[in-house]
């Protein structure tokens, strides 16, 4: 049975149907974690319902597609609410008698506290599963803190007042407050047990579920911990569907024992999610496959063909929410301002099905192109003439194409593309290990280091590969600097030709500017001239625009694009027009900026 979309609480989740009366409520990982392991965790759902079970995931309050934000108050109080809510959800749309709750590293912390409260309430769980769980709040917050390092700290402009005491976790918003409450969770060293079952699955090495496990025995639980390898590794970078084969062995204990049949089919009711300023809802479009994504509108909406709708492509292999959270965000700001949007899941990637006969998480493949004309063909039936379309790093590419010879483009925002040629598909973790958008030169130093190179001396199938791909990176190189392959120059030109408005923003030391600039001249000044084509540089940003100060930019940018489509003959003017709308730009931020110029 199809998985249906479902809302509760202000909570997005995905109820996957099954006859059994054992069902399943998912609690994942928190923030970047959670969008490395999204595909593998709707795969291991969808393998939970196989096996008769019916399962629900869901995101947290304040993530992924739900409603609020992390910068709002009281943030584990509502993630534990949103917890047990789902478990109410469950219940009452299947019927189901046992119930198991599983938490996925931070979703493990969370879940064993709402097990408790459950318990005390009389509405316990009957099996609780933490996968590689972080087992106290504090242990929590310190890696979030770790985490936070990782993000670039703004030089050129501080951040507000409001976010100075914020942590970035990659995007994700921690604040003092929610550091402070979820420091002073510790569920684990409660003198009572959250389940009469329990499954402990962490590394093999781990001893902390060893310790758990024998400590909730004495207070009279059955707990058991199992070595398990390759959880952590899901959180780390975008994971494919298959990587859910390392929770086989935990699928097998949730379903032992027989499972009684007699669960009800999912009511069929609208899933539609309200928030201050936009009305969204689940959409399925296009054929073989069926693909998914978010329509957002605004709450107070006009006529449909007014402002140009907003169609946002995946950001890479990230599911449809973006790199911290930054598409739900962008789609809701941009809702305030009168803007309709789509935001999707190309075949293969996040909630959308495989492309039949070709593996998922392909990068820079051809075959997105069909799924964004799709994704087109649907909102010009929702009576949207006029879109544009965004997509970052290997999303951008794609929404470039997507405007050649189709009018219903009338402009394309791409943020650090990798690659202007589209393909047959790349890997992520193949794109990671070559770093294809890193320059020769800088591949070869890398790739030169006395360690790397001694390694590679004493593998020869990895001295192969490193011979295979430097020689095709000097062709690929030769044949783009003697002009046998132009086809970046081409695209820009056409887009140019059709009256395009393209506004192309790279991070000033973004990892992606050496393809740009191979292909387009120092500075990208083979564009220099071309009407309705437009590079500005962000200074001080990380690649996904995961720097809160930077994005702030970034949104400025985007305003200033929209405004200028919308009204062309008052793009060079400081107040421009957005569909009646009065947009002042920052006196910060000229409105008629030239092609190449600098933004920080």
């Amino acid at each position: 049975m199809k998985a249906t979309p479902v809302v509760f609480d202000g909570c997005f989740g995905w109820l996957h149907p099954a006859d059994g009366l054992r069902g399943v409520v998912l609690c994942g990982p928190y923030g970047y974690e959670e969008l490395c392991a999204h595909r593998a965790w709707k795969t291991f759902a969808e393998r939970l319902a196989a096996a008769g079970l019916p399962t629900l995931r869901f995101d947290f309050p304040g993530s992924g597609d739900s409603a609020g934000d992390d910068s709002e108050p009281d943030r584990v109080r509502a993630w534990l609410d949103g917890i047990k809510a789902a478990v109410r959800r469950l219940r009452e749309d299947t019927g189901v008698t046992e119930l198991v709750l599983v938490g996925f590293r931070m979703g493990g912390l969370l879940a064993t506290a709402a097990a408790l409260e459950l318990a005390e309430e009389g509405q316990g769980v009957d099996r609780l599963v933490l996968l590689s769980p972080i087992t106290s709040g504090r242990k929590a917050v310190r890696e979030l803190q770790t985490l936070s390092t990782m993000v670039l700290r703004p030089t050129c402009n501080p951040e507000p007042p409001e976010r100075a005491s914020w942590l970035n976790v990659i995007g994700m918003p921690l604040t003092p407050e929610t550091a402070l409450a979820l420091g002073g969770l510790d569920p684990c060293d409660r003198p009572a047990v959250p389940a009469p079952r329990i499954l402990i699955a962490d590394r093999p090495e781990a001893r902390a579920a060893v310790r758990l496990a024998a400590r909730w025995r004495t207070l009279g639980a059955m707990a058991e911990p199992m070595g398990l390898g390759g959880m952590i590794e899901l959180t780390q970078q975008p994971q494919r569907a298959r990587a859910a084969a390392v929770f086989e062995p935990v699928l097998a204990w949730i379903a032992a024992a027989p499972v009684a049949a007699g669960a009800t089919p999912p009511p069929d009711r609208p899933a539609g999610l309200m928030t201050a300023t936009a009305v969204e809802r689940p959409v399925f479009f296009g054929t073989a496959p069926e693909l998914f994504g978010i329509y957002c509108t605004p709450v107070l909406a006009g006529p449909a063909g007014g402002r140009p709708a907003i169609l946002f492509l995946n950001s890479g292999a990230t599911h449809h929410v973006g790199s911290g959270r930054a598409t739900v965000v962008q789609a809701r700001r941009l809702a305030a301002r009168g803007h309709a949007s789509l935001r999707i899941d190309a075949a293969g990637i996040g909630d959308s099905p495989d492309r039949p006969g070709a593996p998922d998480n392909l990068l820079y493949n051809r075959e997105v192109v069909a799924d964004v004309r799709a994704a087109l063909d649907w909102l010009e039936r929702q009576g949207h003439e006029r879109i544009v379309v965004i997509g970052l790093c290997a999303g951008g590419t794609p929404a470039l194409h997507a405007g050649m010879g189709d009018d219903r483009v009338v402009g394309q925002i791409a943020l650090n593309p990798g690659r202007f040629e589209l393909g047959g598909g790349t890997a992520v973790t193949e794109l990671m290990r070559t770093v294809a958008h890193r320059s020769a030169r800088e591949y070869l130093r890398e790739a030169l280091k006395p360690a790397r190179l001694r390694a590679s001396f004493r593998n020869r199938a990895r001295l192969m590969g490193l011979t295979g791909r430097l020689a095709a990176r000097f062709l690929r190189r030769a044949l783009i600097r003697t002009g046998l392959t132009r086809h970046a120059l081409r695209m820009f030109r056409r887009l140019s030709a059709e009256g395009r408005r393209v506004l192309v923003v790279y991070g000033s030391d973004d990892m992606t500017l050496a393809e740009f600039y191979l292909h387009l001249g120092e500075g990208g000044r083979a564009l220099d001239g071309l009407p309705g084509i437009e590079v500005v540089y962000l200074d001080h940003s990380d690649h996904s625009v995961t720097v809160w100060e930077a994005r702030d930019r970034l949104d400025r940018l985007i305003d200033r694009h929209l405004a200028a489509i919308d009204c062309p003959a008052q793009a060079g003017t400081n107040s421009a027009c957005l569909g009646g709308w009065e947009l002042g730009l920052p006196p910060g931020l000229p409105p008629g900026l030239p092609s190449g110029e600098r933004v920080g």
